[in-house]
């Protein structure tokens, strides 16, 4: 089972306890963090972290972020019929702003170009999450597209931006162009090598 430490975190699959069955309805239904989430009903219920918990073992990159042994949030790849990885996370609002997100975000992402070959990482988010746009830029990602998806929170389209992570070898400013032009193109994420 994948365990991932960082400086200051802990990236595993959760224990399935109360404790962190109430840490997770309390920090991801909290409608500041669910509003920017595509897949989370609020109010977030605990019949939902039951569900998340189910299918959280099913995937393998699906981790919980623990801080000092107390679930903060989660973050994940996804793998989608394309063989693209779909990178995201959420984090409880008390811990937004003090770098988290960038740190387990590094960790989960060095840990799966080690583990994958030639992994393809896309990510979205929504317009106006500027804390969302900062953290994937530092990570590494880059503009390629804009569109809209469903989000469940708030039972309506929204646009989003679409990124993608993209292997500093090898690129120049027209294939990261040409990716873009594929993606508006295309309507699907399309990754250079």
């Amino acid at each position: 089972m994948i365990e991932i430490s960082t400086d200051r975190l802990v990236l595993k699959k959760t224990s399935k306890s109360d404790k962190d069955k109430e840490l997770l309805v309390s920090r991801i239904g909290d409608w500041e963090v669910a509003k920017w989430l595509c897949n989370v009903p609020h109010p977030y219920t605990e019949d939902d972290a039951e569900a998340w918990f189910k299918t959280l073992h099913q995937k393998e990159f699906s981790l919980n972020v623990y801080l000092d042994n107390s679930l903060i949030g989660g973050i994940g790849l996804a793998q989608d019929e394309d063989k693209l990885y779909e990178f995201g996370y959420w984090l409880g609002r008390d811990y937004w702003g003090q770098g988290y997100a960038t740190e387990a975000g590094k960790g989960l992402l060095h840990y799966a170009t080690q583990k994958l070959s030639s992994p393809k990482i896309k990510a979205n988010y929504m317009k106006g999450n500027v804390a969302s746009a900062n953290v994937l830029k530092k990570l590494g990602f880059n503009k390629v597209g804009e569109g809209k998806t469903y989000c469940v929170s708030r039972k309506e389209e929204v646009d989003c931006i679409h990124v993608a992570l993209l292997k500093p070898i090898g690129l120049n400013k027209d294939n990261v162009i040409e990716a873009a032009d594929r993606f508006n193109k295309k309507e699907e994420i399309w990754v250079p090598n």
